[in-house]
C-alpha cells in the first residue's frame, strides 16, 4: 500500500488493486493504517483455522491409540515428553476454549515457547 497526492491536490491510497480517494493526507493514513490492523486482525484469526479444524482429530488420534511418549520417542523434535504432553492439553483447552467451555489454566506461552522451533516437517 502506498499514498500518493494526485494532480488535483487529492490524495489516493493505493491499496494494490484499487485506489481510494481522500481530502486530506491525514485521512488516507488513518484509512491506510485501519487497513493495516484489519489485515493483521484477519490473519491472526486465520491462524486459528488450522488448530480449530484439526485439533480435535488429533486429540481423539492420540487417545485412540493409547500411546505413550518418552523422552526418547520424541527427542529428534527436539522436545521432551512432558512437552508433547503440554501441547496436548493446549489443544485440548483450545478446543474448550472455542466451544464456549472453560479452559483449564495452564502456562501456555512456556509451552508454545518450548515446542516453537520444534522439527515437526
Amino acid at each position: 500500500m502506498r499514498i500518493y497526492q494526485d494532480a488535483l491536490g487529492g490524495w489516493i491510497l493505493w491499496t494494490g488493486s484499487e485506489k481510494l480517494h481522500f481530502d486530506t493526507e491525514m485521512e488516507a493514513k488513518i484509512a491506510m493504517n485501519k487497513t493495516e490492523l484489519a489485515k493483521a486482525i484477519v490473519y491472526q484469526a486465520q491462524l486459528l483455522a488450522k488448530p480449530l479444524d484439526e485439533g480435535a482429530d488429533v486429540l481423539q488420534e492420540y487417545f485412540d491409540s493409547g500411546v505413550t511418549f518418552t523422552d526418547a520417542d520424541v527427542a529428534a523434535l527436539g522436545v521432551t515428553a512432558a512437552q508433547v504432553v503440554s501441547c496436548l492439553t493446549l489443544l485440548e483447552n483450545f478446543g474448550k476454549f472455542c466451544a464456549g467451555n472453560n479452559p483449564a489454566h495452564a502456562a501456555y506461552r512456556v509451552t508454545v515457547n518450548a515446542v516453537r522451533r520444534a522439527v515437526t516437517g
